[in-house]
């Protein structure tokens, strides 16, 4: 009776063990919290994984404005790289700016990076890295009405990439 029994519990233990299987409904309920922990935690590391740019090149005019200035109108623009931040360029800077009459003013000057800092007080874009020039009166054959409209077209040829250029409405200050 003895060996009865042991046979009896070694073919017990001998005997291969049966593994439940899970159905499709509990791989979801794991799977899904699973999946929204995941970005969760993606979302929390992503900032520390992000890479600044190595190349800060110009791509646009950000915004250009018309303000007023002591001897004149000045022209403020803000140069912009590919993700948005104020940058400086080297190369060839086209400005015309433009009257409903007609008249236009129109400069072309050589810039380098330092040619660009802080504009001026008082405007719209002020304290942004950017580049300024006056327009005087004198350079007009009758002042500017102010407030009247004014067409600023702004054309940037850097020396080591393609062109790019902008117009905008304004009004004289």
């Amino acid at each position: 009776m003895l060996a009865d029994a042991l046979r009896s519990r070694t073919r017990a233990l001998s005997a291969p063990i049966r593994r439940s299987r899970r159905s499709a409904g509990a791989w979801v309920l794991i799977g899904v919290p699973a999946l929204l922990l995941s970005f969760f935690v993606w979302q929390v590391a992503s900032p520390y994984l992000r890479t600044d740019l190595a190349v800060r090149d110009a791509v646009a005019v950000g915004r250009a404005s018309l303000e007023a200035d002591a001897l004149g109108s000045r022209v403020d623009l803000v140069l912009v790289d590919r993700v948005g931040q104020d940058t400086t360029v080297d190369g060839d800077l086209d400005i015309r700016v433009r009257e409903p009459d007609g008249t236009v003013w129109h400069a072309t000057r050589p810039v380098t990076s330092a040619s660009f800092g802080a504009l001026p007080a008082g405007g719209l874009l002020a304290g942004r890295l950017g580049y300024s020039i006056v327009v005087p009166d004198t350079d007009w054959l009758r002042t500017p009405r102010r407030g009247g409209a004014a067409t600023v077209t702004v054309g940037v040829q850097p020396t080591d990439s393609v062109a790019f250029s902008t117009v905008d409405e304004e009004r004289f200050p």
